[in-house]
C-alpha cells in the first residue's frame, strides 16, 4: 500500500514543485521583457534621431545594411555612421528575444493550469499517509516522514539541475557555430588583405559574418534560457553561479563586429565575446556538475538511511 501511495506522492511532488519552479521562472521571464522592451524602446529612438527607416533596414540582410551604412572609406570612419549600425544589429536581435521570451512566458502560463491543484492533492494524500504511518509504526513515523521529503527534495532539484545542464550544453553547440564562422570569414578577411580577394571573396566573407550573426542571436536566446533554468536551480551555500554577463553577449559580439568590420582586417573583437563567453557557461556547467555529484551523494545516503529504518521497524 505504501508503495503506491509514495508513487503517487512522488508524482504530486514534481507537480507541485514544477508550480512553484513555474512561478520562479515567470518572474524571471517578467524581468528579462521588461529589460528587453526598455531596450527596445532606446534602440528604436537612437534609429529614428538618425533619420533612417528603421523598417527598410530591419529587412536587409546585414550585409546589405553594412554596404548602405558604411559603404566608403569616409564613412567608415565616421563613428555615427558605426553606432548606427550596431544598433540595428542589437535592435533586430532584441526584437528576436522579444518574442521569444513573450513566447517562453506563454507555454509556461498555460502549464502552471495543469498544476493549480497539485499541492492540496498533494497534502491530502500526505496527511493520510502520516496517519495511516502513526497508527501502525507510531515510533518511527515522524523519522521516514522528514526522510522522505528530503529525498523528494533532493529528486526534484537533481532534474532542475540536470535540465540546466541541457540548457547549457545547448549554449555551448550554438557559440561552437558562431566560432567557426567567424574563424571562416576571419581567413577570408586575411586574404583578402594579402591581395588575393574581389567581389566573390568579399561575397563568400559577408556570408559567413551573415551567419555568425543569425547564431549569436540565437546564442543568445538560449542563454536567457539558460538564466531563466538556473532560476530553477537550489545552488549550495559553498558554491557562486554568475551570469551577469550572459545577458550581455550580443551587444559585445555586434559591437566587436562593427569595430573589426571597420578596420576590415580580423573579426577578433567578435571572437573574443564568443572565448568570454563561452568560458563563463562552461565554469557554470563546471559548478552545475559539482552540485549534481553532491546532490546524488546526499540522496543514496538518505535513502539508505530510509530502507535501514523500515526494514528494522
Amino acid at each position: 500500500m505504501y508503495k503506491e501511495i509514495n508513487k503517487e506522492l512522488e508524482v504530486l511532488q514534481e507537480r507541485k514543485l514544477r508550480f512553484n519552479n513555474i512561478d520562479t521562472m515567470l518572474q524571471s521571464l517578467y524581468k528579462q521583457l521588461s529589460e528587453q522592451e526598455r531596450k527596445q524602446i532606446d534602440l528604436k529612438l537612437k534609429l529614428k534621431s538618425e533619420n533612417l527607416d528603421v523598417e527598410k533596414l530591419s529587412k536587409m540582410s546585414i550585409s546589405t545594411i553594412f554596404y548602405t551604412i558604411l559603404g566608403s572609406k569616409e564613412k567608415q570612419i565616421e563613428k555615427e555612421r558605426q553606432e548606427v549600425l550596431a544598433a540595428q544589429l542589437k535592435l533586430d536581435d532584441i526584437n528576436r528575444q522579444i518574442a521569444d521570451t513573450k513566447e517562453h512566458i506563454s507555454k509556461l502560463k498555460a502549464e502552471r493550469k495543469e498544476y493549480a491543484h497539485s499541492e492540496q492533492e498533494y497534502n491530502e494524500l500526505f496527511k493520510s499517509k502520516y496517519e495511516m504511518l502513526i497508527s501502525s509504526n507510531g515510533q518511527n513515523a515522524s523519522k521516514i516522514i522528514e526522510l522522505e521529503k528530503q529525498i523528494e527534495a533532493y529528486k526534484a532539484n537533481l532534474k532542475e539541475i540536470e535540465e540546466a545542464i541541457t540548457a547549457g550544453n545547448r549554449v555551448l553547440h550554438s557559440l561552437n557555430k558562431v566560432d567557426k564562422s567567424l574563424a571562416s570569414s576571419n581567413s577570408w578577411g586575411w586574404w583578402d588583405m594579402l591581395g588575393g580577394g574581389g567581389l566573390i571573396t568579399d561575397l563568400i566573407k559577408h556570408g559567413h559574418i551573415d551567419d555568425a550573426k543569425d547564431t549569436a542571436s540565437e546564442v543568445q536566446i538560449l542563454l536567457n534560457h539558460f538564466r531563466t533554468e538556473l532560476t530553477d536551480v537550489k545552488v549550495s551555500s559553498s558554491i557562486t553561479i554568475k551570469v551577469d554577463g550572459f545577458a550581455k553577449f550580443a551587444d559585445f559580439f555586434f559591437d566587436g563586429l562593427i569595430s573589426d568590420w571597420v578596420v576590415q582586417s580580423r573579426i577578433q573583437d567578435s571572437q573574443k565575446s564568443v572565448s568570454n563567453v563561452k568560458s563563463e557557461v562552461n565554469n557554470v556547467l563546471s559548478k552545475l556538475s559539482i552540485m549534481k555529484n553532491n546532490d546524488k551523494s546526499q540522496l543514496y545516503i538518505l535513502e539508505k538511511e530510509l530502507a535501514q529504518i523500515i526494514t528494522n521497524a
